[in-house]
């Protein structure tokens, strides 16, 4: 009678299912930080989107509108929103939005207007920036 041996052996499947714990394991590990890197890209898209749309609230204002005056000399900026002039349209929670204004820069009628919007990324300040000039001419 000749023994043949079908199978596997207990040493065997226990050590699969060691290699296959350390697999799992890594890949759990490789979709959390999937989903924390997803969550921060959006949180840089959503604090672009509204630098844009400020962008877009900017321009449509007068040249000479309150919220673009600026009250330093040509070099200096003016920080909005400030005391005297509050955001009109305030961002969703946990984003801040301020712009400055400089008028005269780079030249005369012209007026350079930086947005920054700033929000947290698990503790950390992130800050997103855009700038713009605004012509008298129009």
């Amino acid at each position: 009678m000749m023994a043949t041996d079908k199978g596997f052996t207990l040493i065997e499947v226990l050590v699969a299912m060691v290699v296959f714990s350390l697999a799992l394991l890594g890949l759990g590990k490789m979709h959390l930080t999937a989903i924390q890197v997803n969550a921060a890209a959006s949180r840089l898209t959503q604090a672009t989107t509204l630098a844009q749309d400020k962008v877009e609230r900017l321009l449509a204002m007068p040249y000479n509108d309150p919220l673009l005056a600026d009250t330093t000399a040509p070099g200096s900026v003016t920080s909005y929103p400030n005391a005297g002039h509050p955001d009109p349209s305030p961002p969703p929670p946990g984003y801040t939005i301020t712009w400055e204004v400089d008028t005269d820069v780079p030249s005369a009628g012209l007026k350079t207007i930086n947005i920054f919007v700033a929000w947290k990324n698990l503790q950390v300040s992130k800050t997103f920036s855009l700038s713009m000039r605004k012509s008298n001419l129009l």
